[in-house]
């Protein structure tokens, strides 16, 4: 059967002599791995169709779950992404958490439409750390695992000190914190507060120092961290 879908590259690996595996994360069919026959050949027309971040209309054939590239129109390179390091590891961070925490062949419109807007934003030239921060907090409240930054999750109050607490999933008061609760700052939860929800299109208005913005990916990260596994991308570019 053939179908015919919108899709995103996340990663892309060598396969027999001349084969790529591509990992798709596509509109109609979530997360797939497409098996791209002869593409390492030097004279293959659809070299493209498996470099990371390409954004194309995919022809495919489908066997049960398998799928067989055949053919794709590329809609956008996205080669800006790989040009500037920052904005590579913010786009990899992007591609990552597609990778690591989505369900192969569960399709997540919405993730598809956030990934989109987040590339189109670090193409933009958007700060990569803002565009970073406010794709993860989206992409968790779409997963239903939505950090609480407003009040204390455990009893309601607007904390004077603000501490992180990784099982509920938010902020905690002094009096109601852990053991293992995370100190964090006001800036840091001041800046979640600010980027969350906040459209693609106004994040180039905001002015958070690189120091804010690296407390509040840290926030995220440690969050993240503790439910599954570390997202390695983001680590490095917390380490530039």
């Amino acid at each position: 059967m053939d179908v015919s879908t919108k899709g995103i590259v996340l990663t892309a690996t060598d396969y027999k002599e001349n084969d790529k595996l591509i990992s798709l994360y596509s509109l109609e069919y979530g997360k797939i791995t497409v098996h791209a026959k002869g593409i390492r050949k030097g004279n293959a027309k659809l070299k493209f169709a498996a470099d990371q971040f390409c954004f194309g209309q995919y022809e495919l054939s489908k066997l049960d779950d398998f799928f067989t590239l055949k053919t794709c129109d590329q809609l956008e390179s996205f080669y800006a992404l790989r040009e500037d390091v920052m904005t590579y590891y913010s786009a990899c961070t992007v591609a990552e958490c597609l990778s690591n925490y989505t369900e192969e062949g569960q399709s997540e419109p919405n993730i598809f439409i956030e990934t989109l807007k987040a590339f189109s934003s670090l193409t933009d030239g958007v700060e990569p750390l803002l565009v970073t921060l406010r794709y993860l907090l989206e992409f968790l409240r779409i997963q239903g695992l939505e950090l609480q930054f407003d009040s204390c999750v455990s009893c309601g109050s607007k904390p004077s000190k603000y501490f992180l607490d990784l099982q509920r999933g938010g902020i905690v008061c002094d009096l109601c914190r852990a053991a293992d609760s995370l100190p964090i700052s006001l800036r840091a939860v001041a800046a979640c507060k600010m980027v969350d929800s906040m459209p693609y299109d106004k994040l180039k208005n905001l002015n958070f120092t690189l120091e804010v913005l690296k407390d509040s990916l840290h926030v995220v990260y440690r969050y993240i961290s503790h439910g599954f596994s570390p997202l390695k991308s983001l680590n490095e570019l917390l380490r530039l």
